[in-house]
């Protein structure tokens, strides 16, 4: 299903980033790993995959210095790549794009409340989906930095009753 599908072809996507790295020495620009990615999942169009994801960060110019606009890349089985500001995938997504949309303020958000807004609309998306679930992995991506994860939580304690946060 969609999930294993995803798995399988972001570990391809982070072979062919690492091979970029070792042949360029800097990591490979956003737009291109989805632009690959995109790629190679268009030639297996029709083939029965089932996966929509996306591809974030910060790009490097050649001298290395972080570019300072973070870029937001869709790309799903077919092969369709959207640069956009804001995506939601997975059976969940409606749910979840619909708590982010009712946030008229979103783009001047502290990172706390971002993180807050994340974990309502993916808590919303598993409630309301029945083939949502597991855990919620939420992370932070700054400028020269590495991803940071600033939240993490097993569905199954929420219904538990722990629901910090």
């Amino acid at each position: 299903g969609g999930a294993a599908d995803c798995s399988f072809w972001i570990r391809k996507l982070a072979a062919r980033a690492a091979l970029f790295e070792a042949e360029e020495e800097r990591r490979m620009p956003i737009a291109r790993a989805s632009r690959f990615l995109s790629s190679v999942l268009y030639s297996y169009r029709g083939a029965g995959l089932s996966m929509g994801t996306m591809i974030m960060g910060y790009d490097e110019d050649r001298h290395g210095r972080t570019i300072p606009v973070c870029r937001i890349f869709y790309v799903d089985d077919r092969g369709t790549r959207i640069e956009g500001d804001m995506f939601a995938v997975g059976s969940g997504s409606t749910y979840a794009i619909a708590i982010l949309d009712e946030q008229e303020n979103r783009y001047s958000l502290t990172t706390e409340e971002a993180v807050r807004l994340a974990v309502q609309a993916i808590r919303y998306a598993t409630f309301r989906d029945g083939s949502s679930g597991g855990f919620i992995n939420v992370y932070h991506i700054s400028p020269g930095k590495e991803w940071k994860r600033v939240f993490r939580q097993d569905v199954a304690s929420i219904l538990e009753g722990s629901t910090s946060l």
